[in-house]
């Protein structure tokens, strides 16, 4: 035999617009949910209306045939509008705590009116009623953990297809460039002022080079975390000089002072060796006027090697110092000193993660007085 509804269940079938009404208001002036204000009445109330008819019908059948009909309250938080209601919010940029505070509004809509009515919520509706709420609330956490990780997924396939283009289809027609200028300067029938049209060009794709190289290297630290090194027996001293006497004859106009002291042998990456002091002292060069010569001191060290390169020139404003090996940092630099940096900013950031791939450390200090001096201990055996 059928039992009367209770007041609870007449309640919300007979105002359930009313509850749909006050929602909205809610969601609205609700500072914590931005994103409702932008959106029409229907977008906004989506499939709540079927939510709720769902947690109305279940009270009315359980009404009619006894505790055991009608759908449980997980069921109606795991039904098919609980899913889209969610996949709706996600694709109106709603955060998790917007979905979760919307839904946490309708279960206080409900309970106020209620109150404001006399109506008792307990027993077997209450445990209906939140046990539903609290299914959709999970439904909503489950739906963003999804589509989190689709989008982790496309962001892996993106970052991998972008170091593949870095490392083959733009590295690829620099190197033609580079081959095709290097052959045009050995031809006996090129005339000088071609001859410099040329270099001009060659100069520009080494620095294209570089950029890519250094775009190249931002990505795999962001992808893998850090550097992939190859650990062989190197004499760092040795790649010390050769890259010195390489920035000495590119740079004729400055003077770099270098002092080897001790033992420069250990375990290290010999390209990314090469690369971290080009680095250093390229741009202690760049910021350093011609008249000051740049100090270079590797000191070989029981179990370590220091390295400290020191420029004078402007230095370092002490708000960039703690930021100054991030991506895309700069010190200050004249118009003809920026002109002649050859890179995107990346330097720094690249030295550090070679350091920190051999498991050194770098520091810097910058001062009017005493210059700019950065200085990298590397342990012999990383």
């Amino acid at each position: 035999m059928n039992q009367p509804l209770s007041r609870v269940t007449v309640l919300l079938r007979e105002r359930k617009d009313e509850v749909l009404r006050q929602w909205e208001s809610r969601l609205r002036s609700d500072p914590k949910i931005p994103h409702a204000r932008a959106l029409s009445e229907e977008d906004l109330r989506d499939y709540t209306p079927k939510l709720l008819d769902d947690l109305i019908d279940s009270l009315v059948r359980r009404a009619q045939t006894g505790a055991s009909g009608g759908a449980s309250g997980p069921e109606i938080g795991n039904s098919e509008a609980a899913k889209m209601h969610a996949a709706h919010r996600l694709a109106q940029r709603y955060s998790l705590a917007e979905e979760l505070r919307e839904l946490g509004v309708l279960r206080s809509v409900i309970l106020d009116m209620c109150a404001r009515e006399g109506v008792i919520l307990g027993g077997e509706e209450a445990q209906l009623v939140h046990s539903a709420l609290d299914e959709v609330m999970i439904t909503a956490a489950v739906e963003v953990e999804r589509a989190s990780s689709a989008e982790l997924r496309r962001d892996v396939v993106l970052r991998e297809l972008f170091i593949a283009v870095l490392g083959h289809d733009l590295r690829n027609p620099l190197s033609a460039i580079r081959f095709a200028t290097a052959s045009l300067l050995k031809r006996e029938d090129v005339t000088a002022a071609v001859a410099r049209l040329v270099r001009r060009i060659a100069a520009s794709n080494d620095r294209a080079v570089r950029m890519v190289e250094e775009m190249l290297d931002l990505a795999r630290i962001r992808y893998y975390g850090g550097l992939p090194v190859e650990l062989k027996p190197v004499d760092l001293c040795a790649i010390c000089r050769q890259v010195v006497m390489e920035l000495e004859l590119c740079r004729p106009e400055h003077t770099i002072r270098l002092l080897t002291e001790g033992d420069g042998r250990g375990m290290w990456d010999p390209g990314r060796m090469g690369q971290l002091l080009s680095n250093l002292i390229g741009n202690a060069v760049d910021y350093s006027p011609p008249e000051e010569p740049v100090q270079v001191e590797l000191r070989g060290q029981k179990e370590v090697v220091a390295l400290a390169v020191h420029n004078r020139g402007t230095p370092i404003p002490p708000e960039l110092l703690p930021v100054i090996f991030d991506p895309f940092r700069r010190g200050e630099q004249k118009q003809e000193e920026l002109r002649r940096s050859k890179g995107l900013g990346l330097g720094l950031f690249i030295v550090k993660a070679i350091v920190d791939a051999h498991g050194g450390s770098t520091e810097v200090t910058s001062t009017q007085e005493d210059g700019t001096t950065f200085r990298v201990t590397l342990p012999r055996s990383s």
